[in-house]
C-alpha cells in the first residue's frame, strides 16, 4: 500500500466492484456470519472454549482445542471493523439524527433485552426477587448478560462516530501504519515481553501507553475503514496466502505463550488462561476481513447461496442478542447438549460446533420470525 492517502489499482490486484452497496454486500454479510458463529463458540465456556483445559499439554487435543479458542477471538474485533468500514466513510449525520436514529435505538435494545435476561435468568433461573431499581442499577454499573458488553462499547463508538469519521478520512496511509505500529508495540510486544520475567507483577506505567488508540471500539473501526477504503486494491491471492501463514504462526505463538504462562504459574483454570488469546487478534481479524473481500470480488456466487448468506447475515444482530440464553439456559438446549455429549463424547470439538450450529440456526429462525412482526422487528435490527 502506498504511503499516499489514495491507493490506485495496479496490475495483479483485486479489482473490486465499483458500485458496492453498504447493504447486503456478500463479503460483509459473510463476515457477520463468521463473527456471530464464533461469538457463540467464545461463550461455550467448559463445553468448548475451555475444552483444552481438560487435557494435559502433552496431549494433541490440548493444542487443537486451544488453537480454536485463540482463533475465535477475532469475532468482536471483526464486528468493529465492519462498523468502521461501513460508517466511517460516510458524511457525518446531524447530531440529532445520530442520537435519535442510532444511539437511542441501541440503548433501547440494551434495556429491553437486558430486562428479558433479568426475567428469564435472574428471576426464572437464579430465583432473584423482582426489584426494578436493582435491575437499573446493575444495568448502569455492569450488565445483566456479560456478552452485552459489546452493546455498551458500540454505543460509545456511535457517540464519537462524527469525530472518528473526520479522523479516519484525514489520516494518510503512512499515519495508519504508524498507528498500527503503536498498537503492535503497546498492545502486543510490551505485554508479552514484560509478563514472563515477573509473571505479571511488573507492568509499564499505565500513563505511557496510547490507551485511546488501543481501545477496540476505536482501533478496529479505523482498521476496518483503512482496509475497506485504502487497501482494497492491494490484496492478491499470493498476498492473502502469506497473510494466512502469518495468521497461523501468530495463533501458534499465542498458544505457546498460553502454555508457558500456565506452566510457570501452575494456574490452568478458566479466564486466567486467556491472557494471550487476543494478543495477535488484529492479524486474525484482518485476515478474515480481506479474505472475505477477496472471495466476493473474485468469484461469482450462486443466487441460492447469495440469498442464504444475505438472509443469515442480516439476522446476526438478533442471533447475537438471543444466543446466550439459548446456549446456556433454554431447557431444550440443555437437553440437546446432554444428548450430544453422551452419544458423541469422543468427538468433543465436533459436538460443540454442532451445538453452536444449533444455537445459530435457532436464533436465526427466531430472528426471522420477529422481523415479520412490525412491532417487534426493531428488537432484532
Amino acid at each position: 500500500v502506498s504511503a499516499d492517502r489514495h491507493v490506485q489499482p495496479h496490475s495483479g490486484t483485486i479489482l473490486l466492484r465499483e458500485k458496492m452497496s453498504t447493504k447486503k454486500r456478500l463479503d460483509i454479510e459473510l463476515m457477520r456470519i463468521l463473527a456471530a458463529f464464533f461469538v457463540i463458540f467464545n461463550h461455550t465456556d467448559d463445553k468448548g472454549f475451555f475444552l483444552f483445559l481438560q487435557y494435559a499439554p502433552n496431549d494433541i487435543h490440548y493444542w487443537i482445542y486451544l488453537m480454536f479458542s485463540v482463533f475465535c477471538r477475532f469475532s468482536v474485533p471483526l464486528f468493529f471493523m465492519i462498523a468502521g468500514a461501513l460508517m466511517l466513510d460516510r458524511e457525518s449525520e446531524p447530531l440529532v439524527v445520530l442520537w435519535k436514529k442510532r444511539i437511542s435505538h441501541i440503548c433501547f435494545i440494551l434495556v429491553i433485552w437486558s430486562f428479558a435476561y433479568y426475567c428469564l435468568v435472574g428471576i426464572g433461573v437464579e430465583h432473584q426477587k423482582f426489584n426494578l431499581s436493582h435491575f437499573f442499577l446493575q444495568l448502569y454499573s455492569a450488565d445483566w448478560n456479560y456478552s452485552y458488553w459489546y452493546l455498551y462499547a458500540y454505543i460509545s463508538f456511535l457517540i464519537v462516530v462524527p469525530f472518528l469519521q473526520r479522523f479516519a478520512k484525514s489520516l494518510s496511509n503512512r499515519e495508519y501504519f504508524y498507528m498500527l505500529g503503536l498498537y503492535g508495540f503497546f498492545a502486543v510486544i510490551i505485554p508479552v515481553v514484560q509478563y514472563f520475567p515477573s509473571l505479571g507483577k511488573i507492568n509499564i506505567n499505565n500513563q505511557l501507553p496510547i490507551t485511546w488508540i488501543m481501545q477496540w471500539n476505536v482501533f478496529f473501526p479505523l482498521m476496518g475503514y483503512f482496509l475497506e477504503n485504502r487497501a482494497r486494491y492491494f490484496w492478491t491471492a499470493k498476498k492473502i496466502l502469506l497473510l494466512w501463514v502469518l495468521d497461523v504462526l501468530t495463533l501458534l505463538v499465542s498458544c505457546i505463550l498460553t502454555y508457558f504462562r500456565a506452566n510457570m504459574t501452575g494456574v490452568y483454570d478458566g479466564t486466567k488462561s486467556e491472557a494471550f488469546h487476543a494478543t495477535f487478534v488484529i492479524i486474525n481479524a484482518a485476515t478474515i476481513f480481506v479474505t472475505c473481500q477477496y472471495l466476493y470480488a473474485r468469484y461469482q456466487w450462486g443466487e441460492r447461496i447469495s440469498k442464504v448468506i444475505k438472509s443469515a447475515g442480516g439476522c446476526t444482530f438478533g442471533i447475537y442478542l438471543m444466543h446466550f440464553y439459548l446456549l446456556n439456559y433454554a431447557p431444550i438446549s440443555v437437553y440437546i447438549w446432554s444428548v450430544l455429549k453422551h452419544r458423541f463424547d469422543t468427538l468433543a470439538l465436533l459436538c460443540v460446533f454442532a451445538y453452536c450450529g444449533y444455537v445459530f440456526l435457532t436464533s436465526y429462525v427466531l430472528t426471522v420470525a420477529l422481523k415479520k412482526i412490525p412491532i417487534l422487528r426493531r428488537l432484532v435490527s
